[in-house]
């Protein structure tokens, strides 16, 4: 009898977990998730590109685009502000599946439209400006005019 007892309960403990574990209907991850540091209800977001701290975050459900940028240490001073792209991973009825802001028109006009909702599991990804691109060229840029140069030193001794 208490086999029987002890197998019905352990059963019924499994398919408790395993419906604890379960996604949503169409195999997503879960909205929400409790902080482990916090013991607040979180989600999780990936941030790409110009921030300091780049990768996947956990940030509380509440949170903004402005408060994710600080989560994550800020823009660098390469990041392209005014187009932010934000990836939704899980598509809210009504909206794109990207998402711009420009947060550069919110911090010259202090208006609200600019920072759009973040949801859980979206991906944010901060685009660096064109001097990003040309500090990254520089050493190859150097490196072809040097070989240039060599050259035609070379064919004018010659």
């Amino acid at each position: 009898m208490y086999k029987r007892l002890i197998m019905i309960l352990t059963l019924l403990l499994m398919v408790q977990l395993t419906w604890g574990q379960a996604s949503n209907s169409r195999g997503t991850d879960p909205r929400y998730i409790i902080d482990p540091e916090t013991g607040k209800l979180s989600m999780t977001i990936r941030v790409w590109g110009e921030v300091k701290k780049p990768g996947m975050t956990i940030v509380p459900s509440d949170a903004d685009l402005i408060s994710l940028l600080s989560y994550v240490g800020g823009p660098t001073d390469k990041a392209k502000l005014s187009n932010i792209q934000i990836i939704r991973y899980n598509i809210i009825e009504g909206e794109e599946r990207i998402v711009f802001s420009d947060l550069e028109a919110f911090l010259e006009t202090g208006d609200d439209k600019y920072i759009p909702v973040i949801y859980p599991n979206d991906t944010v990804i901060v685009k660096g400006t064109v001097w990003k691109i040309l500090s990254a060229a520089t050493p190859y840029i150097n490196l072809g005019v040097t070989l240039i140069n060599g050259y035609y030193l070379y064919t004018r001794t010659q």
